[in-house]
């Protein structure tokens, strides 16, 4: 029993670690970058006043107007999805009830690109709307990059 008790034991350990061992490093090209460039996409400048303030307040890059000559550049776009659903039911006298509902829900992504490349080496999302939602993927942003990964 005690080697099936310290193999679920290892297997359970290598099973937590998993998402840390999955974690991609900061790259060095994004450690050392000084500038940094806000591209909304979302439909709402309050996210990149959200995503600008918390930068101000971090204080480690200096953010730019222009995205070409930026050293990082983070991307906002935002996805809704609705979902319908209709339902009819008919009682025992024959009525027939009919019913409806559509449900939204929208998540605001925000990838971060090194000066002249197409593919991120970071990215987050959050729930939050407008201009929480600028401060939420930076801050996220935030702790990965003084984390190192």
């Amino acid at each position: 029993m005690k080697p099936l008790f310290r193999s679920l034991m290892f297997l359970a350990v290598l099973l937590a670690a998993m998402p840390v061992l999955a974690q991609k490093p900061m790259p060095a090209e994004a450690r050392a970058a000084k500038t940094i460039a806000i591209l909304n996409d979302t439909k709402s400048g309050e996210v990149s006043a959200g995503a600008q303030e918390q930068l101000q307040r971090w204080g480690h890059f200096t953010v730019v107007d222009d995205a070409d000559s930026a050293d990082i550049v983070l991307r906002f776009d935002k996805k809704t999805d609705r979902e319908r659903s209709n339902k009819q039911s008919t009682d025992d006298k024959g009525t027939t009830t009919y019913s409806g509902s559509v449900t939204f829900s929208s998540q605001v992504h925000m990838r971060a690109y090194l000066k002249g490349s197409d593919t991120p080496f970071y990215s987050t999302e959050t729930g939050d709307s407008k201009k929480k939602a600028g401060i939420t993927c930076v801050t996220s942003f935030e702790r990965a990059w003084l984390e190192g990964r």
